[in-house]
């Protein structure tokens, strides 16, 4: 779109000035741009009546479904390019000038005012703002933006040559373009995934605690209230079979989304225990209204020490004694849960071990350098699979980054019983704590790993 408007703004008739064509043909050969935009919520919509154009004068019904900007009304568009090559400095100039003759983006009615500036790098974004970074990966999470090509400008001024020769004669003419004006390319969206948080009261109305070490227990007991609530409501079997309990249709691959249920430390301040008196469920990006429904239903529900708990089934089971109920609250500002599981930042932290796809020793015989490469392949992979694709650099460490938190070792030199519990099925996994720095904030919350649907691999925002 902006693209198209930079087209229009400066086309003077059917003609282009040629540092115009020449900048935007070198534009059409840059890798895709960064987007950062603020939050937006949908408009009022809106009810018109336009010309049937295939029926003479009669009209038909036009829905318009605004989408409002929050806070700022600024849309930026980054692209990357080499300063030490003269031409390319020459377009970027050229480029800088003829985005000042922008008029309008999007509608016609939607006026807007270009302007370009050169800079080393993107500024840091605020938690309100939006950023949809290219990705190389064509299953990422997010969504597949149009992007310019090579050739997209000829083909605009192909369809608008046709456009204006279209009564040069007798004949019906079909406007066509050499080629699509276009190609689609994957982004990622650095936004904040949807989440409820809950507390865990007991009968007499005050915080229920729960041990860090058994916080699997927590995520299998709310998982299966989660179950039985969808199922009483008549929610889809389907739905309830992959969202709600997590069961993977292997024929879904990398587009399986399912609800994570993350048991949260208390950390993050001077007097932090670690025990266990929250929990937050987590919702892949856009299933805000599947997890508004879903927490609204479990709202007050109690805890069942009993059951099956399928998958969230360890080596130990929570005691009968337990109760608890869920009560769901927004977190108050300048808090541990606000600061550190939904606070932005670029350093995290694992509170939990992030368990990691595999393992980082073949054999007794690996050297230390060979199982490095490959716990920085697992990471890399565990990342990856947690749609994170920012860039970043990380540290491992069996040792907890922050206080009052477990080794990742699952057993003491003893063989006792010394870290967290885990599901059956991640039992026997390579484990680390990591420290990911990240190329600008990120917002959370955030977990990865093969245990992150069950409280394994959460992450901490740090303050710096």
């Amino acid at each position: 779109r902006l693209f198209q408007a930079i087209v229009a703004g400066n086309a003077h008739g059917d003609s282009i000035p040629q540092t115009v064509v020449d900048a935007l043909q070198w534009l059409e050969t840059l890798e895709p741009p960064e987007i950062i935009v603020p939050s937006t919520q949908p408009g009022r919509v809106l009810l018109t009546y336009v010309l049937n154009n295939a029926e003479g004068q009669s009209r038909t019904q036009k829905f318009i479904r605004p989408t409002l900007l929050n806070g700022d009304r600024l849309i930026e568009f980054a692209w990357t390019y080499d300063p030490a090559d003269a031409k390319s400095q020459d377009h970027a100039d050229a480029l800088i000038r003829a985005v000042r003759h922008l008029r309008a983006f999007g509608w016609g009615i939607d006026l807007a005012i270009g302007h370009g500036r050169i800079m080393e790098r993107i500024p840091q974004t605020t938690v309100s703002r939006l950023r949809f970074i290219p990705s190389r990966n064509p299953g990422a999470i997010g969504a597949d933006l149009r992007s310019p090509r090579p050739g997209s400008l000829a083909s605009l001024q192909e369809c608008y040559g046709q456009y204006l020769g279209r009564f040069e004669s007798n004949e019906t003419t079909v406007l066509e373009s050499g080629g699509p004006i276009y190609q689609l390319r994957p982004y990622t969206i650095d936004q904040p995934r949807p989440h409820a948080v809950f507390k865990l009261l007991d009968p007499n109305e005050d915080p229920a605690r729960y041990p860090h070490a058994k916080l699997l227990h927590i995520a299998g007991m709310v998982r299966h209230v989660a179950i039985e609530a969808m199922t009483a409501a008549g929610a889809n079997a389907d739905f309830v079979n992959r969202v709600v309990r997590g069961k993977r249709d292997p024929s879904a691959g990398d587009e399986h989304k399912q609800i994570s249920y993350v048991p949260l430390p208390s950390i993050g301040y001077e007097h932090a225990d670690g025990i266990i008196r929250n929990v937050m469920l987590v919702a892949p990006i856009g299933m805000e209204r599947e997890l508004a429904d879903l927490a609204r239903r479990i709202d007050g529900q109690p805890l069942k020490p009993e059951g099956e708990f399928e998958e969230c089934e360890s080596d130990s089971s929570p005691p009968d004694a337990y109760r608890a109920d869920l009560r769901l609250f927004t977190p108050p500002p300048n808090k541990f849960i606000a600061e550190r599981y939904l606070g932005t930042s670029e350093v995290w932290h694992s509170v939990t071990p992030v368990i990691l796809d595999g393992h980082n020793k073949k054999s007794k015989t690996d050297k230390p350098e060979a199982i490095a490469r490959e716990t920085e392949k697992l990471i890399c992979k565990a990342l990856q699979r947690a749609g994170i694709e920012t860039p970043c650099e990380f540290t491992w460490q069996a040792i907890p980054f922050l206080k009052n938190c477990l080794s990742a070792h699952k057993y003491d030199r003893n063989g006792r019983h010394t870290g967290y519990h885990r599901p059956a099925h991640l039992n026997g996994l390579t484990a680390v704590h990591l420290k990911l720095v990240f190329v600008h904030p990120v917002p959370g919350p955030l977990a990865i790993g093969a245990g992150r649907h069950c409280g394994l691999g959460t992450l901490a925002a740090c303050e710096q």
